[in-house]
């Protein structure tokens, strides 16, 4: 029987919601040392994805803004820094992708796997009836290859 991805899935899940800070996501995605986390409103229902990509992308300047600035060749490191600060006020729900990619718990591992990869996803959110059930990262993934090659006698 093929491996679907409620078999692979985290259960324990880590959200924040649309309302928090930024500065409070980023503590969680430090101290647990993740890439991403969903985004939920109540009776965790998926309403977006916040990734360390996303709070970079806002602090740092678009290309046009860099060659506008004189001032941020002057002192780019600072001035980063300043940025980053002026996103931590800002909310989860300002610079959250609103549009979520995410798998049903019955979708196949090769789904999972062509998701991740075409999409450049690290962490993959598994929902069932609107609400957020399970997280998949890359490691879980392998993880679970591993032990299935092991099992199978092939390794």
């Amino acid at each position: 029987m093929k491996s679907q991805a409620h078999e692979i899935m985290h259960k324990d899940l880590t959200a924040v919601t649309e309302k928090d800070r930024v500065e409070d996501a980023l503590h969680v995605l430090y101290n647990q040392r993740l890439t991403g986390l969903p985004v939920v409103k109540d009776d965790w229902v998926l309403i977006g994805f916040l990734s360390e990509t996303d709070i970079l992308q806002a602090a740092f300047p678009t290309y046009l803004e860099f060659l506008a600035q004189s001032s941020f060749l002057d002192s780019s490191e600072g001035s980063l820094v300043d940025r980053l600060a002026s996103v931590a006020n800002r909310t989860v729900g300002e610079l959250m992708n609103a549009h979520p990619c995410y798998v049903e718990p019955t979708a196949s591992l090769v789904t999972v796997a062509d998701m991740m990869i075409r999409k450049r996803i690290k962490r993959l959110p598994v929902v069932e009836n609107g609400r957020l059930i399970g997280i998949i990262d890359r490691g879980a993934f392998f993880e679970h290859m591993m032990e299935k090659r092991t099992h199978d006698g092939n390794g």
